[in-house]
């Protein structure tokens, strides 16, 4: 059964995906562990369940299969932890996942206004353009083999995730960055409904240390990082409210106006 990883993109999701997999499997190195959580859709997941000389589908198309490439997943009778920035909804009818795949989820949120900043550095876009993004209930992205995935606008994607009937837990990416160890213990107690884990006050503490933004933009700059793409750092800044002294009045208005009731209800305004 899958635990899902979700997120609006540059809301914290690979931060907490480091957390938990330096955690939960191994502390030798801080990159190398993400192959234990892997991104959800991606091709690799639906090899052989399709024949494009037989069906005639197109990778774009592999949201047709979803549920079968879940229920292959679940074959090993594990607890599986998948990443996913997708809306959990239905596309064409398609249903993103059910009950019999899923067992939970951890959903992180940030301030729109930052996902803004940091989704327009992270594309090399304008900060007019990245709003335009993640206000478009239409947002789409195809990866570099052309599956797609739906992400909607922030509000529609926290919305398909929190209004959705399975067990969750939702944390803040604020919080998480004010006090990394007092919410990191929160994502580990929902966890541990699921599966018995060792929550130890010292290994959280270490766990933060190394796995801190600080660190990670050393690592970054020493090693690389796989999934980094452009120019600038995967790991810029992290920062919670750097929207202020970056973007116009008329771009914090816009957001702000389309997004009002959940930024009040998650306290953003």
């Amino acid at each position: 059964m899958i635990i899902w990883l979700s997120s609006f993109p540059k809301s914290g999701n690979t931060w907490l995906r480091i957390l938990l997999t330096n955690y939960l499997f191994s502390d030798k190195k801080l990159f190398s562990n993400l192959k234990y959580i892997r991104e959800y859709p991606k091709k690799n997941f639906f090899e052989n369940l399709y024949s494009e000389a037989n069906t005639g589908l197109q990778e774009l198309d592999l949201y047709k299969y979803f549920l079968l490439s879940q229920d292959r997943i679940n074959l090993n009778n594990k607890i599986n932890f998948l990443k996913t920035h997708s809306c959990c909804g239905t596309i064409n009818n398609n249903k993103f996942t059910n009950k019999e795949n899923t067992l939970g989820f951890i959903y992180i949120v940030r301030d729109p206004r930052s996902v803004a900043i940091s989704y327009a550095h992270h594309s090399n876009i304008s900060y007019e353009k990245s709003t335009e993004i993640i206000t478009n209930e239409n947002n789409t992205a195809i990866d570099e083999d052309k599956v797609l995935t739906f992400r909607s606008s922030w509000k529609t994607n926290y919305l398909s995730w929190s209004k959705s009937p399975y067990p969750r837990i939702i944390i803040k990416y604020e919080d998480l960055h004010k006090d990394t160890s007092i919410n990191f213990k929160k994502i580990l107690f929902f966890i541990n409904k699921f599966m018995k884990i060792d929550i130890d006050e010292n290994k959280i503490s270490r766990n933060t240390a190394k796995c801190s933004f600080n660190s990670l933009k050393r690592e970054e700059e020493n090693f690389g990082f796989s999934e980094r793409w452009g120019n600038e750092n995967f790991f810029r800044k992290g920062l919670i409210d750097e929207w202020k002294s970056k973007l116009s009045t008329n771009l914090i208005k816009l957001i702000e106006d389309k997004f009002k009731r959940e930024m009040i209800e998650l306290d953003y305004l």
